[in-house]
């Protein structure tokens, strides 16, 4: 029966979870932090991408935002899919909001856990090895590449940002690019250019077998903007939006994107 369905957990923008793999990093509770970690990733805004807040569902399909997200779209229709959004469906999901909040509590737990590897230090006297709490998946991942000394995550990219930027700030953007190894392009690449086309970089940490391993520009746009630009993936230059270059960040990896 209705009542009896379990509430939605999946954001709608998140594909479904990996199975579960060994957590990078030691430690007591480095499988709880993995888990966890998991979880919020699931627990984001359709929108925004941040934790959710105020979770809310318009109706007609299964994104979920935080309530001042998609305050401007209530009886329009859904800004990821376009479903119509009808005024008498939207409601807070107490359920998924409990959830969140349940998250957070146990976020700061481990956090205070954390501290404790600092407590052993100051009974041993000696240095405790920090890898023992690290965050598995992206930091352990950058880590790695900057102790190998590798180049970094966007080493061989290119990218420019077109039009305007509200949700992530257009300079904060371009310093993690430079931060990340990667390049500013003041004019949009052309794909039918030769020029372009031609260049040899290639990106180091794309997958040797993917279609980005031969991407090295990318166009860059504000998706949670209504305005859609023309789709732009030909050769050497494709079209990103500004969500997927912040998941790059936080993963330090390339993420495929969607056919």
């Amino acid at each position: 029966m209705r009542g009896n369905r379990q509430p939605m957990v999946r954001s709608g923008n998140e594909p479904h979870p990996a199975p579960a793999m060994e957590p990078a990093g030691g430690g007591a509770w480095a499988h709880s932090r993995a888990a966890l970690y998991r979880l919020e990733k699931l627990l984001r805004c359709s929108r925004c991408t941040n934790i959710l807040r105020d979770p809310v569902c318009l109706g007609g399909c299964e994104h979920i935002f935080c309530s001042n997200c998609v305050s401007d779209c209530i009886g329009t229709a859904c800004p990821v899919c376009y479903t119509p959004a009808w005024i008498q469906d939207v409601k807070i999901n107490r359920q998924l909001d409990s959830m969140i909040q349940l998250c957070s509590k146990l976020r700061n737990l481990l956090h205070d856990t954390d501290f404790s590897g600092v407590k052993a230090c100051l009974q041993r006297k000696e240095y405790e090895q920090e890898e023992k709490y690290e965050i598995p998946e992206g930091p352990h991942r950058s880590r790695l590449n900057r102790e190998q000394l590798l180049p970094k995550l966007f080493d061989g990219c290119y990218f420019y940002f077109g039009g305007t930027f509200k949700h992530h700030p257009k300079d904060s953007l371009i310093k993690l690019v430079t931060a990340s190894g990667g390049q500013i392009l003041s004019r949009k690449p052309k794909p039918d250019s030769d020029v372009t086309q031609t260049i040899n970089t290639v990106a180091y940490h794309a997958k040797p077998d993917s279609d980005q391993h031969f991407c090295t520009q990318y166009i860059i746009y504000e998706d949670l903007s209504n305005h859609r630009p023309e789709r732009v993936r030909q050769g050497k230059v494709w079209m990103a939006s500004s969500s997927w270059f912040i998941d790059c960040v936080m993963s330090f990896e390339l993420i495929p994107l969607d056919s």
